[in-house]
């Protein structure tokens, strides 16, 4: 059995939230107390975020929606209206092919997430992998599949030293690769520095990735390991972002195969970077989405890829 699916492998299915009534918290007023980037017009988000859904299904991904699988749970339905940041689900659980990581949100304010998304997890008959459990915390956004056999988990502001070790007690018998990547202060998660493009190509925020890791390995072993070291040992492509593409969320994509990928507009020249690597890059419109606190790759949490 894989230990993980590799982020550039091809995508089958999701498992996504619509947003709805909740947006509505989200005002002048309240938008940093919910996590957000800014204040937002809910309808327009909403549209955005639909039109996002549909782009994935017309590339042949099949969409889960949350609110359709809790149907038989009324009361959990009605809590996805307090829930701002459901839309983000990839950080409230990671799917491997052994089964779904429920994480542990830090923020109070996400507190009601796990129960919703493991809910619907089971209306899709998915097991249990393993559930991060306090003081441990830990969200999908620092979670990344290098390739099928190694997994890169960024240590910062929302995931602890304390999830990776539960992380690594649940994947002990895979005999895989964990890689414990220390992130910068400003770093909010993972994925809004690098993402996998393809097995050899990757976009990526070079100044986060200045201090070692730990790399553990098969029984137990484990190294001092630099990310970019690791890396140009691979001989991975790598197409560079600064800081304003970054907060602009230029690695904040969602892969939908090899060299495929979707997200959001306003990147002219890592568009360019890109095509010049042979990527087919689905851009979609952000200028509400970016609002939030996440991209395209937040909002969709992966059941399947090839």
């Amino acid at each position: 059995m894989r230990f993980g699916y590799a982020e550039y492998a091809r995508l089958r299915t999701v498992l996504m939230h619509a947003p709805g009534k909740e947006l509505e918290l989200v005002t002048p007023k309240s938008f940093r107390k919910c996590l957000f980037g800014d204040a937002i017009d809910p309808e327009r988000f909403r549209e955005d975020y639909a039109r996002f859904t549909d782009t994935l299904r017309s590339e042949g991904v099949k969409v889960n929606l949350i609110t359709e699988l809790l149907q038989p749970h009324p009361g959990l339905l009605k809590e996805t209206e307090r829930l701002p940041n459901l839309v983000y689900t990839r950080d409230t659980a990671t799917i491997t092919p052994a089964g779904y990581v429920l994480t542990r949100t830090k923020s109070s304010i996400r507190g009601g997430e796990s129960k919703v998304v493991e809910t619907a997890l089971s209306q899709l008959s998915i097991p249990a992998l393993m559930r991060v459990k306090p003081a441990a915390t830990m969200e999908g956004g620092d979670l990344i599949f290098l390739d099928e056999e190694t997994l890169l988990v960024g240590v910062g502001n929302r995931t602890n030293l304390q999830a990776v070790q539960q992380l690594m007690r649940a994947g002990e018998k895979s005999g895989r690769g964990l890689l414990e990547i220390p992130l910068p202060s400003w770093v909010l998660h993972l994925d809004g520095t690098m993402m996998p493009i393809d097995r050899d190509l990757m976009i990526i925020h070079l100044p986060a990735f200045q201090k070692a890791g730990t790399l553990f390995e098969i029984r137990g072993s484990k190294r001092r390991v630099n990310l970019l070291k690791l890396l140009r040992e691979r001989e991975m492509n790598l197409v560079e972002v600064t800081d304003y593409e970054r907060k602009r969320k230029a690695t904040n994509v969602i892969p939908l195969g090899a060299r495929k990928a979707i997200a959001y507009d306003g990147n002219a020249r890592v568009r360019r970077e890109l095509l010049k690597n042979g990527v087919n890059l689905i851009e979609i419109e952000s200028s509400e989405l970016i609002r939030g606190s996440g991209g395209p790759r937040c909002m969709t949490a992966a059941i399947l890829r090839d």
